[in-house]
């Protein structure tokens, strides 16, 4: 398994054990990385939504440009924007996913995305 730090270009790699029954590794069904298996809106982490938007392509350095004169701390590397609309951190992917920091409500969450990213 490898982890990267996109913002730092670093990774770091580990090896992992491999369940023989698998249905990722296995049988190669990938439902979730097709998008097919995944709800519209999950709890992700502390304080945090992630919204599964994945059937859009976003210009990310478009976007930022445009919400650089109405919100603060606007950061994008080409992989995902990152900005805050205090009390919230909003980080935006180019398929269109977002996680929402600072809260654990759905319709919180909806409202920012819709506000910000688009309906």
């Amino acid at each position: 398994m490898t982890s990267f730090d996109v913002w730092h270009g670093r990774f770091h790699s580990i090896g992992i054990a491999r369940n023989p029954e698998c249905r990722a590794c296995v049988h190669r069904d990938l439902r979730y990385l097709r998008g097919d298996a995944q709800p519209r809106l999950t709890l992700c982490g502390r304080d945090s939504v992630q919204i599964h938007e994945q059937r859009r392509q976003l210009d990310l350095p478009a976007m930022g440009r445009r919400l650089a004169n109405t919100v603060s701390h606007v950061r994008e590397n080409g992989f995902l924007l990152r900005f805050l609309v205090p009390p919230y951190e909003m980080t935006v992917f180019a398929d269109g996913r977002a996680i929402i920091k600072g809260t654990r409500d759905p319709s919180v969450a909806r409202s920012l995305y819709a506000r910000y990213i688009g309906a």
